[in-house]
């Protein structure tokens, strides 16, 4: 900001008569400058921190905490109440009435599972998972450290490949293998994901006689899934 300072002949002698008065003058012309810029600045620096407010406060409520959705089951059109998950590291939504969700993270990565609880009976053979390794940047490091092999989560738990499919059933997923477990009547399929250079998987995991109705409201959290950029600051 730039203050121009006028001062005629007539005054301008009368305060070189008097030198401590042009002093006191000059002084508080200064003092004046300084402080309407000091306000200009303070202004600009409070309308910068109002928007970052606002652009905040609008990601926070970028999606509601509720919301419904209708969905087939067995063939009749059923409306579902749906409830916002929200992870550091992904947000989906989930029927509230028929999942609970619980969280466990350690040294090899963070689990998530939503545990069917249709007619308020949680059945923990009935569920989906996502992992989220500690370390696996790739497709082939998730699948060498945590798929394949002997200590790999299929062979692990038993579960029998019926069917690999590279193609993506959703967008965050590169593959899916469909699985089964004959000796517990457990089928379900593992999905296979990379974003921004961190690798995960998904699985659903049920008795076959669930079907009909975990996989239509298991897909939601499927479909409403949305990955976080692990690798942004």
């Amino acid at each position: 900001m730039n203050i121009k300072i006028f001062i005629d002949a007539e005054k301008y002698s009368k305060l070189a008569m008097k030198p401590y008065q042009l002093t006191y003058l000059i002084s508080s012309l200064f003092l004046l400058s300084a402080t309407a810029c000091s306000l200009a600045s303070t202004k600009g620096i409070n309308n910068n921190s109002s928007s970052l407010t606002q652009v905040e406060s609008r990601r926070d409520t970028q999606k509601p905490s509720t919301k419904t959705a209708t969905i087939n089951i067995e063939g009749e059109k059923t409306t579902v109440s749906l409830e916002l998950y929200s992870h550091p590291l992904f947000t989906t939504y989930f029927p509230n009435q028929d999942f609970i969700p619980e969280s466990v993270s350690s040294g090899e990565g963070t689990t998530v599972r939503f545990y069917t609880n249709f007619g308020g009976t949680k059945n923990e053979a009935a569920y989906v998972q996502l992992f989220f390794p500690g370390y696996a940047n790739t497709l082939n490091q998730l699948k060498q450290s945590w798929i394949e092999g002997e200590n790999g989560l299929l062979a692990s738990n038993g579960w029998r490949i019926v069917e690999v499919v590279q193609a993506a059933t959703h967008p965050w997923a590169k593959e899916k293998i469909v699985f089964h477990q004959p000796e517990k009547n457990i089928t379900g399929t593992v999905y296979l994901g990379e974003v921004a250079g961190n690798a995960f998987y998904v699985v659903t995991h049920y008795p076959v006689e669930y079907g009909d109705g975990f996989m239509p409201r298991a897909n939601i959290i499927l479909q409403n899934l949305d990955i976080n950029s692990l690798n942004s600051s």
